[in-house]
């Protein structure tokens, strides 16, 4: 089973409903509804089954912490700092980060191609576990 399909297969498993459809503004959105969890996907907009990965995982991720968010920027920013970790730490735990580590990576690109990631989230994993 590809990374792709487990999340896929997680959000089943969690009553979470994936649909896809065309959002003008975003490649992905989670909303939760009562006490119901909901994504969108807009495929068109996303340029790889990597890219369709992350992007799932951090709503995901916002379903299974909580990390919605109404108003005010701070709170914003807190929330996606919380999907994203899920996300990471999902896609990439800790232990397969330092196997590439210990293979010689030290680039971004050099992450991104060992793990299978584009450039932009590899970045933000190697920060993630910098920390």
């Amino acid at each position: 089973m590809t990374v792709l399909e487990s999340l896929y297969q997680q959000a089943e498993n969690c009553g979470i409903a994936v649909e896809q459809f065309s959002l003008p503004r975003t490649k992905a959105v989670a909303v939760c509804l009562g006490s119901k969890c909901y994504i969108g996907l807009d495929r068109r907009r996303l340029a790889s089954s990597c890219e369709e990965a992350e992007c799932l995982a951090h709503e995901l991720g916002h379903c299974r912490t909580g990390a919605f968010y109404a108003m005010g920027q701070e709170a914003r920013l807190r929330e996606e700092r919380r999907a994203e970790a899920w996300a990471i730490r999902r896609l990439v735990p800790r232990e397969r980060f330092q196997k590439a580590l210990r293979k010689g990576c030290r680039e971004v690109w050099e992450f991104a191609e060992e793990l299978n990631l584009s450039c932009a989230f590899a970045e933000k994993v190697m920060l993630f576990y910098k920390k």
